[in-house]
C-alpha cells in the first residue's frame, strides 16, 4: 500500500523562495498525514509562464532549491516529486525531480512532449525513466505527453504501474484532461494520478480538477477548482489483479510486428 498526495496548489510567478516555501509547508503536512509520497504541478518551483526570465530562474537539479526540498524529505521520508525549470549543459529544460523518501535523488525525467511556445525555450526530453521503488514502478509525464498514447504505453510495457503527471492545463483544456487520464489508465491498465495547477497566473487560469484513476479507468479521487491536497491509498499490485481478471488483456494482444509493418513500434 502506498499514500499519495496530490498538491493542487497556485503557485507564485517568479518567486522560488516562495514556492520552495509552500513545497516545505506540504511536505510537513503530508508527514503528518502519512502521505509517502507528494506530487507537484509542472514548474510549480518557478511557475509556468517564465518564457524570458528562464536564464536567471533555472537551476541544475543540485542547485540550492533542489537540495532545501531535499532536506526536508530526509526530515520528513515524504518522497516530492516537484516540476523545475533545469538547467543541464548549457540547455533548459521543462523537468520533474523524483527525490526518494530518504532525501536522496532517485533521477530526473525532462519532458518529451514540447507543448506550443516551449519549444521556442526548452530542450524536448529523450528518455523514459522508470523509478523502482519500495511500493513499485513508477513513472512521470507532463501535460501535453498524455496526450500521445506511445508513451504510456512505453512505460507500461516496462513494468510501470503508476504514472504521476506533472500537470500545468488551462482554460479552455478543461474537458479534455479527464478523458485523456482514463484512457491511458484504462487502456495500458494502470493507476494513473495528476497533479494540475491551479488559479490565475498573468492571463492564464488553471484549472486544477487533479485525479487519480484506477487501473479499469474510474476515477478514486477528483478534485474541484480550488487548492487542495488530494490524498488516498492505492495497491500498486492490484494492477497485475485488473490484468488477470479483465477479458481486455491490452498488453498481451498487441500485435508488434504487424504494427512495425506499418511504421508504428
Amino acid at each position: 500500500m502506498v499514500t499519495i498526495a496530490l498538491a493542487q496548489l497556485k503557485g507564485v510567478l517568479f518567486n522560488k523562495n516562495l514556492n520552495v516555501g509552500r513545497v516545505l509547508t506540504t511536505i510537513q503536512t503530508c508527514k503528518e498525514k502519512g502521505v509517502d509520497y507528494v506530487l507537484f504541478p509542472e514548474l510549480f518551483l518557478t511557475g509556468f509562464s517564465i518564457q524570458h526570465e528562464i536564464e536567471a530562474l533555472a537551476e541544475p537539479v543540485d542547485g540550492e532549491s533542489i537540495q532545501t526540498i531535499q532536506e526536508k524529505v530526509k526530515k520528513t521520508g515524504v518522497g516530492t516529486i516537484l516540476g523545475f525549470a533545469e538547467r543541464y549543459e548549457n540547455r533548459y529544460y521543462n523537468s520533474a525531480v523524483f527525490i526518494e523518501k530518504d532525501g536522496s535523488i532517485k533521477g530526473v525525467y525532462r519532458k518529451i512532449h514540447l507543448f506550443d511556445k516551449e519549444k521556442e525555450f526548452f530542450t524536448p526530453g529523450e528518455e523514459f525513466p522508470v523509478f523502482h521503488t519500495k511500493a513499485g514502478n513508477i513513472a512521470l509525464m507532463m501535460t501535453f505527453d498524455v496526450e500521445f498514447p506511445e508513451m504510456s504505453r512505453i512505460y507500461a510495457m516496462h513494468g510501470v504501474e503508476l504514472i504521476m503527471v506533472l500537470n500545468a492545463h488551462n482554460v479552455p483544456y478543461q474537458p479534455h484532461q479527464g478523458i485523456f487520464l482514463q484512457a491511458r489508465a484504462l487502456e495500458n491498465q494502470v493507476f494513473m494520478a495528476a497533479t494540475n495547477k491551479v488559479g490565475l497566473e498573468g492571463d492564464t487560469l488553471f484549472f486544477g480538477e487533479s485525479a487519480l484513476i484506477s487501473p479499469e479507468g474510474h476515477f478514486i479521487e477528483k478534485g474541484g477548482n480550488n487548492e487542495e491536497i488530494i490524498i488516498a491509498s492505492i495497491e500498486l499490485s492490484d494492477v497485475y489483479k485488473v490484468r488477470e481478471e479483465q477479458l481486455m488483456k491490452y498488453l498481451e494482444n498487441r500485435k508488434g510486428k504487424l504494427y512495425s509493418r506499418h511504421g508504428l513500434i
